[in-house]
């Protein structure tokens, strides 16, 4: 799961040295768990996530999205026959995030063949961001050999010292979680075919990516993370075991949290 900001980040947030580890498991742990506080408190995930999601065929002309859709790859109608993108507007049309599709009428309509529930499927990239045709910067980092499906580990040509672990990186059509980098070496450990997408083979030369979360977004995952770290002696956060990893959190988040949030609460209408 993506968690909005890094280990190295809530380190330094927190007054500590890049040498200070020896809280990382409990910090990767308040981290996450700081990151589906978010997403619970305002009903939206704010990383993209590739995927298929099914719709019950309701209305003719329009369809209703439940999930945050950045990008619409390819739309299957209920009698199983693909809808032109041509066809589908995307609302509202000035996004960048959609809520909904209206078809043309006269060129295209939604029809089920038995059942109208989960009939119309959606491919689409999930997710919110508020800027999201700028929701990645492109750090000057390219790959220095081909990479093969199988492959974990990234040798770059540029300077890989702009990566983290705990980074969604982007190459081609692909997702990658970095989980180490190795600036001194110019390479990447990563894990391939993240959020839904594929491995897949790239060129030498392709360009990287890394995904930019909402600056206020990450800000509180920050201060959220830093928040339960520091009620380790009131209760909210536990050690079992001797591992540093087991994580209790409280019911709310602080207020100053809630205000930041509020204008991505999502509204739900039954």
């Amino acid at each position: 799961m993506f968690t909005y900001a890094t280990l190295t980040q809530l380190r330094r947030y927190l007054g500590l040295r890049d040498t200070q580890t020896a809280d990382d498991a409990l910090l990767g742990a308040l981290l996450d768990a700081a990151a589906r506080l978010i997403e619970r408190h305002t009903g939206r995930r704010f990383y993209p996530a590739r995927g298929v999601r099914r719709y019950d065929c309701r209305q003719p002309f329009t369809l209703l999205l439940r999930d945050d859709l950045l990008a619409l790859h390819a739309l299957t109608n209920g009698d199983g026959a693909a809808i032109d993108l041509a066809d589908a507007h995307l609302q509202p049309p000035d996004g960048p995030v959609y809520a909904g599709l209206a078809l043309k009428r006269g060129r295209a309509a939604f029809v089920y063949d038995d059942d109208p529930l989960d009939a119309l499927a959606v491919d689409g990239t999930w997710g919110y961001h508020p800027d999201w045709p700028d929701a990645w910067r492109e750090p000057g980092a390219a790959l220095a050999d081909p990479l093969d499906t199988g492959a974990t580990t990234l040798h770059l040509s540029g300077s890989a010292a702009a990566f983290e672990a705990g980074h969604l990186a982007r190459v081609g059509d692909e997702y990658l979680s970095v989980t180490a980098c190795d600036p001194a070496a110019g390479t990447l450990s990563v894990e391939r075919g993240a959020h839904g997408t594929s491995a897949q083979a790239h060129a030498a030369g392709a360009a990287l990516a890394i995904y930019a979360p909402p600056p206020d977004v990450a800000q509180v995952c920050l201060r959220v993370a830093a928040w339960l770290y520091r009620q380790k002696d009131a209760g909210w956060v536990q050690t079992a075991g001797g591992l540093r990893g087991q994580v209790t959190v409280p019911p709310a988040l602080p207020d100053d949290v809630a205000l930041v949030l509020a204008p991505y609460v999502r509204l739900r209408v039954a």
